[in-house]
This record gives C-alpha cells, structure tokens and sequence, in this order.
C-alpha cells in the first residue's frame, strides 16, 4: 500500500456494536442510548492520553524490529 493511501485511514476505532456485544456477554444485556453516551465519556476520558499509548507502541514496534 502506497504511503498516500495511509494518509487519512483509521488505525483504530471502537463502534456502537462491539461495545454492545462486550455489554451483552459481561453484564448480560444490551445498553440503552443513555449509558451508551456514558461509557462512550469514559472511553473518551480513559484515551486522553491517547499520544503515550501510541508513543509507546511506536517505541515496541522499532525496538522488537531492531532484535
């Protein structure tokens, strides 16, 4: 795939649906719109620091592949 191809691709996305399954298989039941809204505020606060995680993935990636 050439690098321009790159340039506007999702590298990482979460959709309404897998966090219903997720809700459906650990607590049993789907979620209403309002605490979907509500763990979607969380998911949102908990990747604040969404720069170290990929920071820290750049850094595994290129050392693992100097090995």
């Amino acid at each position: 795939m050439k690098g321009k191809n790159l340039k506007n691709r999702t590298i990482f996305s979460i959709t309404k649906k897998e966090v219903q399954n997720l809700a459906k298989e650990k607590v049993e039941r789907f979620l209403d719109e309002i605490e979907l809204k509500e763990v979607q505020k969380r998911i949102e606060f908990g990747l604040e620091c969404w720069e170290d995680v990929i920071i820290y993935a750049i850094k595994d990636v290129l050392s693992s592949k100097s090995k």
